[in-house]
């Protein structure tokens, strides 16, 4: 029993109900790969581009997938800072690539909206919510997971320099 308040603690206000299995908040676990996923595609295109900063972004997207997906999924003990960690990562890449690559304006324009959507789900997906169905297989945290993600690839997209934004150029 001491096991599960333990466990408990994990994920106590992202709505969706933790559950006796491998993975504590299923949806949420899954919905944690979009960020795996977003940055094995940034890194596959940055490779070929020779954008060092996106390619870091691509690289941090990944931890933060794999950090995610621990912290909802098993929670393990190390979940919480493997969580926390490659976010406030990310946060320092974004930033350098921002200020970097600002005349990116539509690309950043792009990632903004996106996120600003994605905030919009984080909020609606709190445990605090009217909106929150904690057995619901639609997660508005998940759907904060996705957006984020496809705003986090557009906004590596923007770190690109502006000759080389296109294959095969």
């Amino acid at each position: 029993m001491v096991g599960l308040t333990a466990i408990a603690n994990f994920g106590h206000s992202d709505c969706e109900r933790i559950v006796d299995g491998a993975l504590a908040q299923p949806v949420l676990a899954i919905t944690s790969l979009a960020y795996v996923v977003a940055g094995i595609v940034v890194l596959c295109w940055t490779l070929r581009l020779r954008a060092p900063l996106a390619s870091t972004a691509g690289v941090v997207l990944v931890a933060v997938g794999v950090g995610s997906f621990a912290f909802h999924g098993p929670q393990p003990a190390w979940a919480q800072p493997a969580h926390d960690w490659p976010i406030i990562a990310a946060a320092v890449v974004y930033a350098a690539g921002f200020v970097s690559s600002r005349q990116r304006r539509r690309l950043w324009a792009a990632a903004a909206a996106v996120f600003v959507f994605g905030l919009a789900a984080y909020a609606a997906g709190r445990t605090g919510s009217p909106l929150c169905r904690p057995d619901s297989l639609w997660q508005y945290h998940g759907a904060w997971h996705v957006l984020s993600a496809a705003a986090a690839a557009c906004g590596a997209r923007a770190m690109t320099p502006d000759n080389e934004t296109r294959p095969g150029r």
